[in-house]
Order: structure tokens, then C-alpha cells, then sequence
């Protein structure tokens, strides 16, 4: 059996003692858990200090019939696919009090999408249950993924054409005596590398942006500088700084009054605030940057900005909320062509349902998520969706297979690209 970390032991301990109190009588307890991997984890646990009978069911006939025939053990554990058909939650609503008839405490193991059913659907159930665990153990997988809406207007189509307006860039670079066209050639240049996944060189590039718009005065390319050099430091999980760009910029939008980039700075201030865990003081920046992108028409604003908040939500936990934001961000992205936000959208979709325990429907997402990705040149974007991927099939218990697969190879070199990179960026 797979060792169980610390902090797992102990909320899985909580449910052996309410088990141990219920021996040799019924009771019915409810307990959630997302991923399936985890879910066995508990089943290990359980079985190490109680004999057990493991019951699978997928319908309501199978689940009654299986109820009448038990005989009873000192504990019955129930598991239940991710959703719940409907036969099977008319079963358990109305044949709930077969559990109590082995004499057995009984543990009905649900995704927490198929509590929602039961809750929705199976109330007589939920009420005459003894009990209610919410089990999330270690979290894992990557944050959220931020959606920029600061940077540059930069829009792209693949990979290659990020690679061609690079050149183009350096080429303008060398030619262009203008002061104001070099600070709009070298924002762009630094969004190019941005997207690219070349962080530390965006920096270089906005950096010197910022120089040259301190030189001539020029105070709104001053705030664009100030706030792509947050987005930068954000995506290196430098938040603290971040921030601090964040309200410089602001600052000098309200000043001369953009309210568009206002809106924007306020965005991505939520999410350095996100990051940091201070998620109930980044919704309040997120409803204000949604405002103003509501008033003055920012479709792409509002979009991003639901996208964000739906992340601060996940964090939350409040994930049905979080679906419906993502949701309506997907429906703007979609609207106005963003493929990027998209991606991004479809991936943290996928999040939101593996955390309901609907794993299946979270790699469709994922494999949307990627396709996107690579499609357009997202190396982060592709990375989150990768990670997450493998993450769902580690869940289902799938990890064999998935190293099996054709993919592995791309995946492979992908990673070592990025070590690549990474050594180099130190």
C-alpha cells in the first residue's frame, strides 16, 4: 500500500473513528473524494484496520440487488462512478434504508460531482445519512493559469508567426531612429518572447521600453512597460514584485485616464494577489476591472477577467462557480477569436471538473487545451495542458498507459528543452 502523507492520515482518521463507533450496527456515511487514485488510497487505509467488502456499482437494479443479498462485514464500502445515472440515484433515494440493514456501517465513496446529484436529486439520501466527510488530500497539479490582458495588443496565429514577427522586430531594431517606434518594437518584441515561454528575455526588452519612455516623458508607454514587466515577474512566481508594477502602472493610468488599461492593471493585480493566497482581496480587484470593462465595452477585458475570477473561485473551492465564469469567458473568447484565452479557458475547465471528480470530461478539456496550444506557439499554455493531462491519467490510476503512449517522446523532448532553457534563463 502506497504510504499516505501526514496531513492524508489525518482527515482519513477522522472517518475510521466515526467507523469504529459503528461497529456492529448500521450507519450510512458519505465521503468524497475527486481523484480515483486517492479514493483507493482511502479503501487501503480503511481495509488496513477493518475487514471489508469493496462493492462497485454502476446501477440502480445492481445497487438493490446487491443491498438485499449483503450479509454483512464489519464495514461495507460502496464506490460509485463519477456521475450518477438515473436509475441509480432513484436507488438510493429511495431504498436508502437497505444500508442499515446488514447491520454494518456502511461508507458510500462519491467523485464530488455525484454528491451534487445526490444533494439535487437524492435528498431523502442525503438527509438520512449519518454522516458527511469531504476528502480532499495532497492538492497537486499547477495553479491557474493567468490570462494577460496588458502586455500588447500582440495577436497571433502559430508558433511561426510569432517566429516571423521576432525577425522582424530585431530587423527594426537596427534600423529605426524614432524614440516612440523603438518602445512599440521592443514591447512587442518582449510579447513575442513572453509567449514563447522566453521569459527572462521579455524582461530585457521591456526594461529597456521603460527606459526610453522615463527619457521622453511618454507616460502611457510608461505604464504599458511598468505593467508587461508584471506580467513577466507574475509568470516567475515573482508576486511581491509584481504587484509593486502593478500599482505603478495603475497610477499612471487613472492619472492621464485609460480606462482600459486601468481595468487591465487592476486584473492582473487580483491575480498577483491570487497567487499569494489573498483570493478574497483579488475578487474584489477582479469586480472592479470587470466593471470597467463592462462600461466601456472591453469585450477581451471582460472575458480575461471572468477567466481570472473563475480561478479565484477554484481557489475557493467554490467550483460551480468557477465553471459558470469560465464558461462565460470561454463564450467571449470564442466571440472575438482569442485563441490563447481559449486554451487557457478550456484548460482551467478541465481543473474545475477534475476537482469534481469528473477526470474523463477534464482530458477532453486538457486535449482541446493542448491542440490550441500548439497551434498557435502557447509553450506555457502547452505545458499546463501537459501537466494536467498527466495528472488526470496518474488520478485514474492510467500511468502506465499514458507512458506508453505515442505521445511520450514529444513530451519527453519538450521537457528537456525547458531544462534547457531554464539553465540558460539562471
Amino acid at each position: 500500500m502506497e504510504e499516505f502523507a501526514a496531513e492524508d492520515l489525518e482527515e482519513i482518521e477522522t472517518v475510521i473513528a466515526e467507523l469504529e463507533i459503528s461497529k456492529e450496527r448500521g450507519n450510512l456515511l458519505i465521503c468524497t473524494a475527486a481523484s480515483p487514485t486517492y479514493r483507493q488510497k482511502v479503501i487501503d487505509v480503511i481495509a488496513g484496520r477493518f475487514p471489508v467488502r469493496l462493492q462497485k456499482v454502476e446501477g440502480g437494479d445492481e445497487l438493490i440487488s446487491k443491498l438485499k443479498e449483503e450479509k454483512g462485514h464489519e464495514v461495507l464500502i460502496w464506490e460509485f462512478p463519477e456521475r450518477l445515472s438515473p436509475d441509480l440515484i432513484e436507488a438510493l433515494n429511495n431504498f436508502r434504508e437497505l444500508f442499515y440493514r446488514p447491520g454494518a456501517p456502511s461508507l458510500l465513496l462519491l467523485t464530488p460531482s455525484a454528491l451534487d446529484d445526490v444533494i439535487r436529486k437524492a435528498p431523502d439520501l442525503w438527509r438520512y445519512c449519518g454522516g458527511y466527510h469531504e476528502l480532499k488530500g495532497r492538492e497537486g497539479g499547477l495553479a491557474f493559469q493567468v490570462l494577460d490582458v496588458m502586455t500588447t495588443s500582440l495577436h497571433y496565429r502559430d508558433k511561426e508567426d510569432l517566429l516571423r514577427r521576432k525577425r522582424i522586430d530585431e530587423h527594426l531594431l537596427q534600423t529605426l531612429k524614432d524614440e516612440r517606434e523603438r518602445i512599440k518594437v521592443l514591447q512587442d518584441l518582449g510579447g513575442v518572447h513572453y509567449h514563447l515561454g522566453e521569459v527572462r528575455q521579455a524582461i530585457e526588452h521591456y526594461e529597456q521600453a521603460l527606459e526610453i519612455a522615463r527619457e521622453i516623458g511618454d507616460r502611457r508607454s510608461e505604464g504599458i512597460a511598468l505593467g508587461s514587466l508584471g506580467n513577466a515577474y507574475a509568470a516567475l512566481g515573482e508576486s511581491r514584485r509584481a504587484i509593486e508594477l502593478y500599482e505603478q502602472s495603475l497610477a499612471i493610468y487613472c492619472e492621464i485616464g485609460d480606462r482600459r488599461s486601468e481595468g487591465a492593471a487592476l486584473c492582473h493585480w487580483g491575480a498577483a494577489n491570487a497567487a499569494l493566497g489573498e483570493t478574497r482581496r483579488a475578487i474584489e480587484h477582479f469586480e472592479q476591472a470587470l466593471e470597467i470593462a463592462r462600461n466601456i465595452g472591453d469585450k477581451r477585458g471582460e472575458g480575461a477577467t471572468l477567466g481570472n475570477m473563475g480561478a479565484a473561485y477554484a481557489d475557493l473551492g467554490e467550483t460551480r462557480r468557477a465553471i459558470e465564469l469560465y464558461e462565460q469567458a470561454l463564450a467571449i473568447d470564442r466571440e472575438i477569436g482569442d485563441r490563447r484565452g481559449e486554451g487557457v479557458n478550456l484548460s482551467n475547465l478541465g481543473e474545475a471538473y477534475a476537482a469534481l471528480g469528473e477526470t474523463r470530461r477534464a482530458i477532453e478539456l486538457y486535449e482541446q487545451a493542448l491542440t490550441i496550444a500548439r497551434n498557435i506557439g502557447d509553450r506555457m499554455g502547452e505545458g499546463n495542458a501537459l501537466w494536467n493531462m498527466a495528472l488526470a491519467y496518474e488520478s485514474l490510476g492510467e500511468a502506465g498507459q499514458a507512458i506508453e503512449s505515442p505521445r511520450t517522446e514529444v513530451v519527453r523532448r519538450q521537457l528537456a528543452r525547458w531544462q534547457e532553457e531554464a539553465g540558460s534563463d539562471g
